[in-house]
């Protein structure tokens, strides 16, 4: 026993230091594959025993014993890729120097065979089965490829899974080639299974949530016939409530009267949620924030937020409440903040208290919103003091098509709100926003994102509004470069005027220098106007600059330097900026 273990750990070893050794290294023999375009030939090297050199053939004798291998390999390769009647062979010959054996293997691919004929056959027996891949909308590009029927045959299961078999699978595929044609006839074989009604829903593991609000998730009615999509979308649609940290839902067997129960098991994930954030900018100051999230608060998917958040410029506490209504579908939402901002502009002291509905369109990628709000604030200037109260009905409509919330790599966000004010003024106010990017080069290495903003004011003059109701810029979240709320207008004392319409827009370009690592340069610019609409002909304040991004689990932790372009006596000469996330 102990000498067959050690010849054992000899063997292994031998074998881990073969495959140590660089390919080539002191080999007695170079490989050449001929006669086919690169393509296929990078396929035949990645099967090759030789080509891989992963050890050495000392003999003539084993040698050609691992050529004809791989003639036997290139040949099954050949049939694989649709060259029915390809061919592989080799020849032995001392190289120029006589140091080496050459091997070259000459391939003939011959035509590459195109299929004439889908033929559907079926093991088991069921009405109003698709017979052709034309009846379950099957479009194939006749290419007599492995790969390419593999699609075929896959696609035909799906089709069947989605009129009404959800047990349906594939048995076998061949291709019967008709050599002097270069032609082929591909014959697939299925188990449909019976055909299915979606029965009643059966769900297991539950602890806190009520089983009815799971039933009021799904995307079908009982009696339905069977699609396998509708599972899928139902699938989605638990994950998106994160009350769940498993979940598998399939169909059961078909009763006698053709109703498939949905079978569903989850397992619920921790209730209770504490997060915190921090940034620094030299514009804002240190900031921070922390929040508690408590899920499933009545056990029909409610979600109840706790956020306190603080900086030089603000401090605030919210309460929000989300209760989803899965048969509109969308969610009803409340909130309550207190907040309380001590900016250049002036000081405020607000309270605010908000309810409303949205409602999801298009696969949850579009959702409007409505709102019913309540506000007072007590504001300050160098000058003045009001105390000021609003009823307000906030309407916006959310495109949101992005991937990640703080590393998007595709898709677009664009919003657009309307809110009209009545109380102490009366007035409207509009704001767009929009963003996306898009990737070019090696690997997609780089990256061109953009942002564009516009606001508006309706009803009111300038001199009219609440310094804080007007528009500013400048910012980590606005035009970098330029402090808060100072890309604009000042008085007298430096202090932002504001306006009533805004302008932004930001192109930044990333480039990956290595897996965790990017860096970032942009461009900032904005402007403000006393006027109700966008004014494209006042002063633009531009920043520019760059910055580095290092990408973790959570997200990129970012830092930005940028400068302005156009510096005031009242302006920095820079301005950093390090945060959690993209800026868009």
């Amino acid at each position: 026993m102990s000498i067959r273990r050690l010849t054992g750990i000899s063997t292994a070893a031998a074998a881990l230091l073969a495959l140590s050794a660089p390919a080539w290294a002191d080999q007695s023999y170079a490989v050449e594959i001929a006669g086919v375009e690169n393509g296929l030939r990078k396929k035949l090297e990645l099967i090759s025993t030789l080509k891989k050199g992963v050890r050495d053939y000392p003999t003539s004798a084993a040698l050609r014993r691992a050529a004809r291998r791989d003639v036997e390999a290139f040949d099954e390769a050949l049939k694989a890729a649709g060259y029915y009647a390809g061919k592989a062979g080799y020849e032995l010959s001392p190289s120029e120097n006589g140091d080496k054996t050459d091997v070259l293997f000459t391939i003939e691919t011959g035509p590459a065979f195109q299929i004439v004929v889908y033929e559907i056959l079926y093991q088991d027996d069921a009405p109003d089965r698709p017979m052709t891949l034309e009846d379950a909308g099957v479009k194939p590009n006749g290419s007599a490829a492995g790969a390419d029927l593999r699609d075929a045959q896959t696609a035909f299961v799906n089709a069947l899974r989605e009129s009404g078999y959800p047990e349906a699978e594939s048995v076998s595929r061949r291709a019967i080639a008709d050599m002097e044609a270069g032609t082929a006839h591909a014959v697939f074989v299925f188990k449909s299974g019976p055909k299915a009604r979606f029965g009643e829903l059966r769900i297991d593991g539950l602890g806190k949530t009520n089983p009815d609000y799971i039933g009021k998730l799904k995307t079908w009615e009982p009696g339905e016939e069977y699609e396998r999509s509708k599972i899928v979308s139902y699938r989605d649609r638990l994950a998106k409530t994160g009350l769940f940290s498993t979940i598998n839902v399939a169909p059961g067997a078909a009763d006698e009267d053709g109703a498939a129960p949905v079978l569903v098991t989850l397992e619920e994930r921790k209730r209770r949620t504490i997060g915190a954030g921090a940034s620094y900018s030299t514009s804002e100051g240190p900031g921070g924030r922390i929040f508690f999230e408590n899920r499933n608060v009545f056990r029909n998917g409610e979600n109840l937020r706790i956020e306190l958040r603080g900086s030089e410029i603000e401090q605030a506490i919210d309460f929000d409440v989300n209760k989803p209504l899965p048969l509109l579908p969308g969610y009803a939402f409340g909130n309550f903040e207190f907040s309380n901002e001590t900016t250049d502009a002036y000081d405020a002291r607000s309270l605010r208290l908000s309810a409303g509905l949205a409602k999801k369109w298009l696969e949850d990628r579009l959702t409007t919103h409505a709102a019913l709000a309540f506000e007072t604030s007590k504001v300050k200037t160098e000058d003045t003091e009001q105390r000021t109260y609003y009823a307000s009905a906030p309407l916006s409509v959310l495109w949101n098509s992005e991937d990640d919330l703080l590393n998007p790599t595709k898709g677009v966000r664009t919003n657009l709100s309307v809110t009209p004010y009545l109380g102490s003024d009366t007035f409207t106010q509009a704001e767009w926003s929009a963003r996306s990017r898009v990737h070019f080069g090696a690997g997609d290495r780089f990256t061109l994102a953009a942002r564009a903003a516009l606001g508006a004011t309706f009803g009111s003059p300038l001199d009219d509004l609440p310094q804080n109701k007007r528009l500013y810029a400048g910012g980590g979240g606005s035009v970098r470069g330029y402090g808060y709320q100072e890309a604009g207008p000042l008085d007298a004392a430096g202090a932002p005027i504001g306006g009533r319409s805004l302008i932004e827009g930001a192109v930044e370009l990333r480039a990956n220098i290595t897996g965790n690592l990017q860096l970032a340069g942009f461009i900032d610019a904005g402007s403000v106007s006393a006027r109700a609409v966008p004014d494209f002909s006042e002063k633009f304040f531009i920043g520019y600059g760059g910055g580095l991004r290092y990408l973790t689990p959570i997200g990129p932790i970012r830092a930005d330097i940028a400068f302005p372009h156009d510096r005031r006596d009242t302006d920095r000469g820079f301005q950093i900026y390090i945060a959690l996330g993209q800026p868009f």
